[in-house]
């Protein structure tokens, strides 16, 4: 992951007051999921890996944990630490930059680590799991939202139209979407790992890369996506989205 990358993207975020339940209403349906999964928070402590601009830290923080907010990049970092100032929960809110590799420096256990699109970015993985079963409690658990790279059809258009023929590309150079062979690294270290599909992300995503701006094609092919998740169930699997959840 290029931390100059992240920079750009961080780079001017506008601090709000967040108010808990309205952010829970303007989640998409794979976000809904992750906090309807990460659950009850209160008197927790929590590592959000990956914080960003700090929105589910202070979320989290809001609801009654202890949060460790880690991030790679220092505009991440500074957004973070400016966001939980405002929203008056800065002694909830512990602000680190650290690379996700280097989880061992914190020297803490948490009872929850949590992660929006964080951890296709991690290599070498298998490293990158022992250090994650290392810093969470006994009984505690880890959930992620991830992408996911089990459509052979998004892959091969992901590797082969996206950042030619006028598509565009998003993300930096170096990720790659979560694997099936990085889930069985996880199950490998974690006595138990759940794997949820959320929602069905593939026509829409599709759409955006080809038909962007047209609000109509957009809508028929979320559309489709929704379908197929209500009453195709057997290719949810399938879909960019998914939740891993490892308990330790």
């Amino acid at each position: 992951m290029t931390r100059e990358y992240w920079d750009t993207v961080w780079k001017g975020f506008d601090a709000v007051e967040l108010e808990p339940e309205t952010y829970r209403r303007a989640a998409d349906p794979s976000h809904a999921r992750l906090l309807d999964l990460v659950g009850d928070v209160d008197g927790l402590k929590v590592l959000d890996l990956g914080c960003g601009n700090g929105l589910l830290s202070v979320y989290l923080a809001k609801r009654g944990a202890l949060v460790t907010a880690v991030d790679d990049s220092s505009t991440a970092t500074e957004n973070t630490a400016r966001l939980a100032e405002l929203n008056r929960v800065e002694p909830k809110v512990t602000v680190r930059r650290l690379d996700a590799m280097e989880l061992d420096k914190l020297g803490e256990r948490y009872d929850l680590v949590v992660g929006s699109f964080i951890l296709h970015h991690l290599e070498p993985f298998r490293e990158f799991a022992d250090k994650l079963a290392g810093v969470i409690v006994k009984g505690g658990r880890g959930v992620f939202l991830e992408n996911n790279a089990s459509n052979p059809i998004l892959m091969f258009f992901r590797n082969n139209v996206v950042g030619r023929f006028g598509v565009p590309k998003y993300g930096d150079r170096e990720e790659h979407p979560f694997e099936a062979a990085e889930v069985a690294a996880l199950r490998a270290r974690f006595p138990a790992v759940n794997v949820y599909y959320p929602e069905f992300m593939f026509f829409g995503l599709l759409g955006s890369y080809i038909f962007r701006g047209n609000e109509v094609a957009a809508k028929i092919l979320e559309g489709c996506d929704r379908w197929v998740y209500a009453h195709l169930p057997f290719f949810n699997k399938y879909s960019y989205r998914q939740i891993i959840e490892v308990f330790v």
